[in-house]
C-alpha cells in the first residue's frame, strides 16, 4: 500500500495543477485591446432616434409572413421591441460620440473608425488617442478616380481602407472594377478591410435591394489573393455563414486576416461559440482572429462583445490576448513604442 501513496500524491498534484491552469485560462482579459470594426455614423444614419436593437439579432424577427411587408413588420417590432438584452440608440451626433468614447475608455480600447472623411474628422476631433480613421468605400455609389482616393488617403491620415461595402450593392469580392483599388492598396502599403457576411435579417427589403448572401463566400476573394499577393485584407464578419471556406482561405493565404464583427451578437452565444469561434480556433487561427464590435449606432454593443468574447469558456488567456489586441497590432503594423504605449495606458 505504502508504494500506492507517492503516486495518488503525484495524481492529486497533478489535477489540482490541472485545475489551477485552467481556472488561469479562464481568465478575463483586462488589457489594452484594439476594437477593428466600428462606424462613424449619424445619430440618424438607421432611422429616426432613438432605435430599439435587440440582442442576439437573427431572432429579432422570429417569424415573417410575406403577406405582409417586410418594413411594416420591422416598424411595429421598433415600437414593442420584446428581447432581454435591448439597446437603443442616442438621439444625437454628439451623444453618439460621446457613449462611444466612454465604452472605449472603460474598456481601455482604440478602434479602427470606418466612415466618410467629413465624418471621421469630426469623430477624431473628439478622441484622437481613440480612433485609428478608415475610409469608408464602395462602387454602389460611384467610382472615385484613382488619383483622387490617393490624395483622399494620404492627406487626411486614413490608416486603414474600409470598410469596403460591395456586397450590399450586389457587387462580388473579385469584381474586375476593384483592380485599379487593390492596386493603389499595394502602392500605398494600406491594409484593406471587406465586408463580406451578414447584413440586417431581411437585408433585400430594407434599403439595400441587391444584397445578397452568396458574395459573403470567401473563395471569390481567391483570385484577388493570387492576383495581388502583397495585399493586407481583413475579411470583416469573417465571412460567415462559410466557416468551411474561410478556414480553407486562411490555409492557402497566411496572410488573410478576420474580424469578427459583430456575429458574436448576431446570434445567440452559444451557437457563435460552438459553430464560428471555436471552430476557428480549433483549425489553429487564433493568431489571426482580431476582435471587432460592428457597434454603429448602439455604443453599449462595444462592451457587450468584449463580454461575449472574455466568457467564452474554450479560450486560454493567451488566445484572449492575441484576440483582443496582438492580432490587429500586428495586422496594423504597430511600432513597438505604439503597443508599449498601448499596454501604458490609463483606463
Amino acid at each position: 500500500m505504502r508504494y500506492y501513496i507517492p503516486i495518488l500524491l503525484f495524481l492529486i498534484q497533478t489535477a489540482a495543477f490541472g485545475q489551477i491552469t485552467n481556472s488561469q485560462d479562464n481568465l478575463a482579459y483586462t488589457g489594452p485591446i484594439i476594437d477593428m470594426h466600428l462606424h462613424a455614423f449619424h445619430a440618424d444614419a438607421i432611422g429616426p432616434p432613438p432605435i430599439p436593437f435587440c440582442v442576439p439579432a437573427s431572432t429579432s424577427i422570429q417569424h415573417f409572413d410575406p403577406r405582409v411587408d417586410y418594413m411594416e413588420v420591422v416598424v411595429e417590432n421598433s415600437k414593442n421591441p420584446s428581447c432581454n438584452d435591448l439597446f437603443w440608440s442616442p438621439k444625437t451626433d454628439e451623444e453618439l460620440i460621446r457613449q462611444t468614447i466612454n465604452q472605449l475608455e472603460k474598456y481601455n480600447a482604440i478602434g479602427v473608425l470606418s466612415g466618410e472623411v467629413e465624418l471621421l474628422s469630426t469623430w477624431t476631433k473628439a478622441a484622437p488617442d481613440r480612433f485609428i480613421p478608415s475610409l469608408e468605400f464602395n462602387l454602389g455609389t460611384g467610382e472615385i478616380p484613382v488619383d483622387s482616393l490617393k490624395t483622399i488617403l494620404r492627406t487626411q491620415n486614413i490608416k486603414v481602407f474600409g470598410e469596403i461595402g460591395n456586397q450590399y450593392y450586389g457587387i462580388a469580392p473579385n469584381d474586375p472594377r476593384m483592380d485599379k483599388y487593390w492596386e493603389l492598396a499595394v502602392e500605398l502599403d494600406i491594409p484593406v478591410a471587406i465586408h463580406l457576411g451578414s447584413g440586417p435579417p431581411g437585408a433585400p427589403y430594407m434599403g439595400t435591394p441587391n444584397y445578397r448572401v452568396k458574395f459573403s463566400n470567401p473563395l471569390q476573394l481567391e483570385e484577388v489573393l493570387v492576383k495581388y499577393p502583397k495585399l493586407r485584407m481583413s475579411v470583416m464578419h469573417y465571412g460567415e455563414p462559410f466557416i468551411d471556406e474561410m478556414i480553407a482561405m486562411m490555409y492557402t493565404y497566411p496572410q488573410l486576416y478576420i474580424d469578427l464583427g459583430g456575429i458574436m451578437w448576431t446570434y445567440p452565444k452559444a451557437y457563435f461559440y460552438e459553430y464560428h469561434l471555436k471552430k476557428l480556433v480549433a483549425a489553429g487561427y487564433s493568431k489571426r482572429i482580431m476582435f471587432g464590435s460592428d457597434s454603429m449606432t448602439w455604443p453599449g454593443l462595444i462592451g457587450m462583445s468584449i463580454d461575449i468574447i472574455n466568457e467564452a469558456p474554450f479560450l486560454s488567456l493567451e488566445e484572449k490576448e492575441d484576440i483582443f489586441y496582438n492580432n490587429a497590432a500586428r495586422f496594423l503594423r504597430f511600432s513597438e513604442e505604439q503597443i508599449a504605449a498601448d499596454h501604458n495606458r490609463k483606463q
